[in-house]
């Protein structure tokens, strides 16, 4: 009876090891599909951030190259500006060079009219006042003459530069801050 007891007990404990064996085999293999589960997930996760990342970089690069050619236009544009005012400013100074010149030869005329009318043999029978002599009219409107071509000359190289680089900076700061419209004339 021992013997069949311990049979039972035998046989009872075998068929619990090998129900326990069955459970942990399928738990096993439960866990080892969602391990593959869990896998292919984290693959598919990483392959869509990798794409993302990917997308990401070329709309930066997309974005850097627009940046790099907005400056490149920007750049050109104050380029531009600069040339366009230096050679307004080189146009001014000749015109400013030949008026010079006109005034210069105005001034000479002056001086030979002045001299004509200084000239001694003029009527000298006329009664001296007293006081100081007066200088000769011709004389005094060739120095008036001469002062004024002077300052004139001055002002117009100043307006005329002044103009210039003024008209280079609105270019310029239009070129820059609306840079879908091209620059003021």
């Amino acid at each position: 009876m021992i013997d069949r007891t311990i049979s039972y007990i035998l046989g009872a404990m075998c068929v619990g090891l090998a129900v326990t064996s069955g459970m942990l085999a399928w738990e096993l293999n439960v866990a080892e599909r969602s391990e593959q589960r869990m896998r292919a997930t984290l693959a598919t996760e990483r392959a869509e951030r990798a794409q993302e990342r990917e997308k990401l970089v070329a709309e930066a690069l997309a974005a850097s190259e627009a940046a790099r050619a907005l400056e490149a236009r920007w750049r050109a544009q104050h380029t531009e500006v600069q040339t366009d005012a230096q050679a307004k400013i080189r146009a001014a100074a000749a015109d400013a060079a030949r008026a010079r010149s006109a005034a210069d030869s105005l001034q000479r005329r002056a001086e030979i009219i002045a001299a004509q009318c200084a000239n001694p043999q003029r009527d000298s029978a006329a009664p001296a006042l007293g006081g100081a002599a007066a200088q000769d009219p011709g004389v005094v409107l060739a120095n008036l003459l001469r002062g004024v071509a002077q300052a004139a000359g001055e002002l117009a190289a100043v307006a005329d530069a002044r103009g210039a680089a003024g008209t280079a900076c609105e270019r310029a700061y239009d070129a820059i801050s609306a840079p879908g419209r091209p620059p003021a004339q």
